[in-house]
């Protein structure tokens, strides 16, 4: 236990896992699972409580996703959840197939599943999964694209670059950029490099 330790209490562990499969017939799968343990007990007024120790959510969610970013198939299921209506939405996880994750999604997915209409810790989890088929596709969306064109500026997938400019790291004109994409770099470094 160090110092730090002892000057806290832990009471809550969420733990959030995603796992990336390719399948043999060319498709990703995505499995996600949220988990969230109480390490103190926690009193409801209509129900016994959850102890120390016990599990309050374990959420999972998979999607099928073909390798241009559209879902084929979509499951979730709520094996521990605090009320039996939070089940309930499960089976609207499914109108994620055929949806694109790609500009628009996020739109999309409050329209399908926003408030009252799915579970607010499964949509979360959702961003999780689909950032994990774009860590997990990246390599061989990568290599299609340089075995069509040398120079990235003449990929035909240009969503493939859809990371520059949206993070620090990954920013025009930035070191990392220059040395991966020298094509893509501004000549002009940004301030704090």
């Amino acid at each position: 236990m160090t110092a730090e330790d002892a000057e806290r209490e832990l009471v809550h562990t969420r733990t959030i896992t995603c796992k990336a499969y390719r399948r043999r017939d060319g498709l990703w799968e995505i499995d996600g699972t949220v988990r969230d343990e109480k390490a103190q007990q926690v009193p409801f007024r209509s129900r016994p409580p959850v102890q120390a120790g016990g599990v309050m959510h374990l959420l999972s969610l998979k999607l099928v996703i073909d390798s241009d970013y559209t879902i084929q198939a979509a499951q979730a299921n709520s094996s521990v959840a605090p009320w039996p209506d939070c089940g309930g939405t499960d089976v609207s996880y499914g109108k994620l197939a055929g949806l694109r994750i790609g500009p628009g999604f996020n739109k999309k997915v409050r329209e399908l599943l926003g408030g009252a209409l799915g579970c607010t810790h499964l949509t979360d989890l959702l961003g999780e999964v689909a950032n994990t088929y774009f860590q997990a596709s990246w390599p061989e969306r990568t290599a299609r694209q340089w075995s069509l064109a040398a120079d990235p500026r003449n990929w035909p997938d240009q969503s493939t670059l859809s990371f520059i400019g949206q993070c620090h790291a990954w920013r025009r004109g930035s070191a990392t950029l220059r040395q991966e994409y020298p094509e893509l770099a501004e000549d002009t470094p940004q301030a704090g490099q």
